[in-house]
């Protein structure tokens, strides 16, 4: 359940902080992590914002703040004090050890980067498949236990791109969206670098937690070319991971990596935002703007990413903004068709063509700094 339903006097214990980048480092500062009890101090219906009182603290979150924190309860916790998990019953232990032992993640990537072979490696047979409401396409779902955590693992389609124009993006875009994975597993063909990191920018602009499988890593080092993976990985905010998936190599590092970002460990994880040069980002910061005065999207989506998105003509994000606010979604498409023919007049290309070259010109630098090509193997 959502902490923003617990009642006055009632307790939770924290099990999930979802949202993005500043709000949710804003949230996690205020003490609000995981396997922490929070308790309600007042909750007004229909009034904002709601008080709780965490780690000995008294603080206020808005109702939409509240909604993007997971809990679990127990009868028990009424009699509790509001401190740490330590100081509840070996039943709430138990219970809240196997809710935040579990890490939910998505493999995503472009066709035939062997994110398949990765998921029957770490899921074996025990696997079953699971469809999206409206949408053609399906997803496997699989167990895999590693380090006292359970991963569920999620297999999406395949897709070069998650620009919702066929059903396959729709349906990957839809889940990492909605869904909320704990950690989005980047499954990346080392053998055609440039054509795989373009879905992964895409990525970056969602604000995902994200761990690149860096696959077929065997085939890279048979050519005699070079990557720089981990500086590579520190460029774009996600680590990076060697693996050859057809023969399981580099799996247990890869989920050993994934439980360092899940639980914050992980150095190079940081989140970028790709500059997309003056004239794009004049008319992101414009859109952003509208979007954060007039319209109720709460944290779980970013606003760059819709920003971004709505530049591109995407009919998804319309629709999603349609739903929220159809007057809203009006106004807001004549500020993008103004900006979107500023863009056209400029750049002398239309507004989608614009941001796909930025983010192959954002690919191609941070290639020229890590990635050497054999040449001998040229002559």
């Amino acid at each position: 359940m959502y902490l923003s339903d617990l009642h006055t006097g009632e307790k939770g214990i924290i099990v999930k902080v979802r949202g993005r980048g500043s709000f949710r480092n804003r949230i996690l500062d205020m003490g609000f992590i995981k396997g922490h009890v929070v308790e309600v101090i007042l909750n007004a219906p229909l009034q904002d914002p709601i008080k709780y009182k965490v780690m000995d603290y008294e603080v206020s979150l808005r109702r939409s703040e509240a909604a993007l924190i997971d809990v679990v309860t127990d009868p028990e916790l009424a009699v509790q004090p509001a401190t740490s998990i330590e100081t509840l019953s070996e039943k709430i232990h138990r219970d809240f050890q196997a809710d935040t032992k579990t890490i939910h993640v998505a493999l995503v990537g472009n066709p035939n980067a062997g994110k398949t072979s990765l998921f029957n490696v770490a899921s074996g047979a025990h696997e079953h498949v699971g469809n999206y409401s409206g949408v053609t396409v399906d997803a496997k779902e699989g167990i895999f236990k590693h380090k006292d955590y359970t991963f569920r693992i999620i297999d999406l389609p395949g897709t070069y791109s998650i620009s919702a124009y066929s059903p396959e993006e729709l349906y990957v875009r839809r889940y990492v969206m909605e869904q909320s994975p704990d950690i989005v597993v980047n499954v990346v063909a080392a053998s055609n670098l440039e054509r795989n990191l373009y879905l992964t920018t895409q990525l970056i602009d969602m604000d995902t937690y994200m761990v690149i499988a860096l696959n077929m890593f065997d085939e890279l080092e048979t050519s005699g070319n070079q990557l720089d993976y981990t500086l590579i990985g520190k460029m774009i905010g996600a680590p990076m991971v060697p693996t050859v998936s057809t023969r399981g190599k580099g799996v247990t590092e890869l989920f050993d990596r994934i439980i360092e970002v899940f639980e914050q460990r992980e150095p190079d994880m940081r989140h970028i935002h790709i500059n997309y040069g003056a004239v794009l980002e004049e008319s992101i910061s414009h859109i952003h703007h509208a979007l954060e005065s007039q319209f109720n999207i709460g944290n779980n989506y970013s606003k760059r990413y819709l920003s971004i998105t709505l530049l591109e003509n995407n009919k998804e994000t319309e629709r999603l903004l349609r739903n929220i606010s159809e007057s809203g979604c009006r106004e807001i498409l004549k500020l993008r068709d103004t900006e979107t023919h500023r863009i056209e007049a400029l750049l002398k290309e239309d507004s989608e063509q614009a941001f796909t070259n930025a983010r192959y010109g954002f690919i191609a630098g941070a290639l020229r700094e890590t990635f050497e090509e054999n040449l001998k193997k040229q002559r």
